[in-house]
């Protein structure tokens, strides 16, 4: 199972120099490589676990370890679109063997949480990404009710 290749968006830089700058923390780099990636590793993704909202925290825990992993993928010199790739797989790999039952559910509100840290790295998306917020989308909490309500 990889990344299809027909699924990743062209881009000036490659995945490569996008990976590099992440790992100097460059979220504006992150951004661009999520957006060129996104698809094509949800498509590898949902290949794998078949639901697509598991696919949907699956990739975001892709990306939340693209975006922690990045400088140790950067000083190996390792394929950019590889290493994204086998995170990939073995992410997928992890959640199978959750849905088997052959390994410990993740704690409750893991996939929210991923999803939490993948939109703050982001940022807000510009308006012409907003499509991809449905990658993203994690519900709000409740509101609170204030001291003063009965």
């Amino acid at each position: 199972m990889r990344v299809p290749p027909a699924y990743v968006l062209p881009g000036r830089e490659s995945v490569d120099d996008l990976v590099k700058r992440i790992a100097d923390r460059d979220r504006a780099a992150f951004g661009r490589l999520y957006r060129r990636l996104v698809r094509a590793v949800f498509i590898q993704v949902r290949e794998g676990v078949g639901s697509p909202s598991a696919a949907v925290a699956v990739t975001r825990a892709v990306f939340v370890e693209v975006w922690h992993l990045a400088p140790r993928c950067a000083a190996d010199q390792v394929d950019g679109l590889a290493w994204v790739t086998a995170i990939a797989v073995r992410r997928v790999g992890e959640r199978l063997r959750e849905i088997d039952g052959r390994r410990p559910p993740l704690i409750s509100g893991y996939d929210e949480f991923l999803g939490r840290e993948l939109t703050a790295v982001l940022g807000e998306p510009p308006a012409s990404h907003r499509a991809d917020q449905r990658f993203l989308s994690v519900s709000p909490p409740a509101p609170q009710p204030s001291a003063g309500s009965t």
